[in-house]
């Protein structure tokens, strides 16, 4: 039975050594052949090394493909990667290798990224070159809409005074354009200065087929809300029964009431919604007239049409979860609350982060008590009590124990958060901080310096990348052309190896026994290398076979750091529980003495420490581990040792061959190798010009990779002179805007307080509601009761006096 299992494995084993056999048995004549054949080849393949090249140089990415790939990035809101490629576009055009239109549609959509990613100063800058240049055919497609986004800047970052600019830029250019996008500027720019007459006048010049019609009627229909818009009270009201009075005939005028005041509005929005939905931006546009005329019904108590224009908004809209709370109020003014609770119930499922989160959930919890549903508004109650009340501890805590607004600057520029029991900031605390200060420019220095560090942080990470790639023999892949060449000149010598080793193998078949003396050393030495020899890639299909095994390796390497990595979590997020159950140990039924509760909490502060140090040694590691992740492919040791084992073997067996042929093996191995001494030199001849060939492109690797080592030299020093200016600009900004922080933070202090209080305060309604229900259950029990013994009694005394009657 052993020896049936053992079978198999002999069986395997025996085909594995007769195929190397027959692998290895190779005849003489037919080793020529293929070795004649192998050089035959490499000579016919001697210029196809500048093809190669030139075919990785079309592979390059155009500007134009770049762009397309930026736009994509950039509908996935995948902005770095897409300012990248946009950025390529304009550093290529720069260096003369870009049209002039390729120029102008990246700089547009390099813009549009930067303001779709809140870096306005940015955005403003690329979107004033495209209006300035606006004269130019090239640009002047683009420059309406980049003077639309200059005034949207403007609005945003509060600079009403750079408005008059964006006029002077507008006036400069035609009064109108075949897109349309001048007039819909000069309109929006009219429209932020409040000139309404005007504002009017210009979009409606906005032709119906223009790509920005959509946007102009929207914002038509925002004139007519600003013109429809209530006048401000007299200076001194005269008191009357809350009608309007008319100062000039000093008698009650009649309200106004707000159904027929916005109802021009009303229509124009309405036309928008008529609009085709071609594009994401113009069913957006839509959208945002449906939230209007949701709003404006809102306004004019007329919830039963708002509900309606709300319900049309698309659920993959920006604007869905706003358009959520707001359906939820609509219909808690029409006294549907089941409804209402739905609508706030997919809200949680859409949003359950944002500052919002807390207030829908109250607002559920309070709609599901009006319904009678007590036990699921008391879950939530808690929920929200249980969740919050020790974020607001913590947030109190830290405001209590940290007075220098320098902490809050910190708190808000620094890497987000977790919660701790080391006086750290919640996460969820800084983010709530930040989106109630969404309003505040202040805070927009604060953006900019998170961008700044990370960019100035991520160009280190590249500088450190760059040079140690250019430090290493793996330099040719910093230059796809040259590597192509590269590659394609060792695959040609690796050919002509392999073209050795044939007539290497061909002349194993002619020794008549074992060679001795220095033709023995010679043979054993060689066939040594024989099989590393057959591992030399020559194909383009070796090479990536190549390089993706030694992907695989750093992947293995990199598999292991992520377990460690996640080990590490999952022990913090132990060490986290055991600091809470520490803290409230009352709370979770532990009775310990001071002492032991001492000695418990000093061992998970050096636990804490330990790991603290394991996650430092596991962010040296994955950084080692990207530097070499950098270094593996084209050029690594790999590589090395095949050019060693290359030129050995070369060595080896032009010596055989020179001792064979002068009759040290035999008649048979004289006269084979007397045979091969002639393709052995035409070897030679086309390895010689091979090897000069690889020289050369080795040498332009060389001067390209030192003066790419100059420019990132040049950029480190820039770098680090922009660290130095940024540490500058932080510590003039750290005091001011500090203030500002410990503000918000206050802010968010009293809104968590707010929060728990009203949870609280349900709770106790909660509470109050089932008494209440309990009593009137009770009272109508006693109600019932009493009308029971009232309809006996009645009873009772009838049948008596039936009874007395008959007597």
């Amino acid at each position: 039975m052993r020896f049936r299992r053992r079978a198999p494995m002999w069986a395997a084993v025996s085909a594995l050594l007769l195929s190397t056999a027959s692998a290895q048995a190779l005849g003489s004549g037919t080793a020529k052949s293929q070795a004649q054949n192998s050089i035959s080849f490499v000579e016919r393949s001697l210029g196809t090394v500048q093809t190669s090249m030139s075919k990785a140089s079309a592979k390059k990415l155009t500007p134009e493909k770049r762009i397309a790939n930026g736009e994509i990035f950039l509908r996935n809101k995948d902005y770095d990667r897409a300012i990248g490629l946009f950025e390529q576009v304009v550093e290529l055009h720069s260096q003369g290798k870009a049209s002039v239109g390729a120029d102008a549609n990246a700089r547009y959509w390099l813009g549009e990224a930067y303001f779709q990613d809140k870096q306005y100063l940015s955005a403003k800058r690329h979107f004033r070159y495209l209006a300035e240049k606006g004269a130019s055919p090239a640009y002047a497609q683009y420059a309406g809409r980049a003077l639309s986004r200059m005034i949207d800047v403007a609005l945003r970052t509060d600079k009403f005074d750079k408005l008059d600019e964006i006029f002077a830029l507008i006036n400069k250019l035609p009064a109108s354009d075949q897109s349309g996008s001048l007039q819909y500027a000069r309109g929006k720019a009219f429209f932020a200065k409040k000139e309404l007459a005007a504002s009017r006048s210009a979009l409606a010049q906005v032709s119906a087929s223009s790509d920005w019609a959509h946007q102009a009627q929207y914002l038509l229909g925002a004139v007519m809300v600003k013109e429809a818009a209530p006048p401000p009270p007299p200076p001194t009201p005269v008191p009357g029964d809350g009608a309007a009075i008319d100062p000039k005939t000093q008698t009650a005028a009649p309200p106004v009431s707000n159904t027929k005041r916005y109802a021009q509005a009303i229509n124009q929005f309405k036309k928008v919604t008529q609009l085709s939905p071609d594009t994401f931006r113009h069913r957006h546009v839509i959208d945002l007239a449906w939230m209007a005329i949701g709003r404006l019904f809102y306004e004019s108590d007329n919830y039963l049409d708002a509900a309606d224009a709300y319900s049309h908004v698309d659920r993959r809209s920006p604007e869905f979860t706003t358009m959520l709370y707001e359906l939820s109020w609509v219909y808690v003014r029409l006294g549907d609350y089941r409804r209402a609770q739905r609508a706030l119930e997919v809200l949680n499922i859409s949003k359950p982060k944002g500052l919002n989160t807390a207030d829908s959930t109250l607002l559920q919890a309070d709609l599901l008590l009006r319904s009678g549903q007590y036990k699921k508004a008391l879950g939530l109650y808690n929920k929200v009590r249980d969740e919050y009340d020790p974020i607001r501890d913590q947030v109190a805590d830290f405001l209590r124990n940290n007075q220098d607004p320098a902490v809050y600057y910190d708190a808000l520029t620094g890497d987000e958060m977790e919660v701790t029991a080391d006086g750290k900031l919640p996460k969820k605390a800084v983010a709530w901080a930040r989106e109630a200060a969404e309003g505040d420019r202040v805070f927009s220095l604060i953006d900019d310096v998170r961008r700044s560090r990370d960019l100035i942080k991520r160009s280190n990470r590249m500088v450190r990348l760059l040079n140690g790639v250019l430090a290493t023999s793996t330099r040719a892949r910093a230059f796809p052309e040259l590597k192509a060449g590269l590659e394609a000149t060792l695959g040609l010598l690796n050919r002509l190896a392999h073209a050795r080793r044939d007539l290497a193998l061909g002349l194993d078949d002619e020794y008549s026994g074992t060679p001795g003396g220095e033709l023995g050393q010679v043979v054993k030495a060689r066939r040594k290398l024989m099989k590393r020899l057959g591992h030399l890639p020559v194909t383009p299909g070796d090479f990536s076979r190549r390089e993706a095994a030694g992907e695989k390796q750093w992947n293995k390497v990199s598999q292991k750091l992520q377990r460690l990595t996640l080990s590490a979590d999952a022990l913090q997020a132990m060490v986290n529980g055991l600091r809470r159950i520490l803290k409230d140990s009352q709370k979770y039924g532990v009775n310990a003495d001071a002492a032991s509760r001492q000695r418990f909490q000093a061992e998970v502060a050096a636990n804490e420490r330990d790991l603290a140090n394991y996650r430092k040694q596991i962010k040296a590691y994955r950084q080692a581990l990207e530097m070499g992740r950098s270094q593996i492919g084209f050029g690594d040791q790999r590589f090395v040792v095949d050019d060693r084992v290359r030129a050995e073997f070369r060595k080896l067996f032009a010596r055989e061959v020179q001792l064979a042929a002068a009759g040290s093996g035999g008649s048979s191995a004289q006269s084979y190798a007397r045979s091969i001494q002639s393709i052995v030199n035409r070897a030679d001849t086309v390895e010689a010009k091979l090897e000069a060939t690889r020289a050369k492109l080795e040498k332009q690797v060389e001067s390209k990779a030192s003066e790419l080592k100059k420019k990132i030299d040049r950029e480190a020093v820039a770098l680090k002179k922009y660290t130095e200016q940024l540490g500058g600009l932080d510590d003039e900004a750290r005091v001011l805007v500090g203030e500002v922080a410990k503000k918000n933070f206050a802010k968010v202090r009293d809104r968590l307080k707010s929060v728990v209080l009203r949870a609280d305060v349900g709770v106790v309604q909660q509470a109050w509601e089932v008494r209440e229900e309990a009593k009137r259950r009770v009272i109508s029990l006693q109600r019932e009761r009493a009308r029971e013994e009232q309809n006996l009694n009645d009873e009772l005394r009838e049948v008596l006096d039936d009874a007395g009657e008959d007597q």
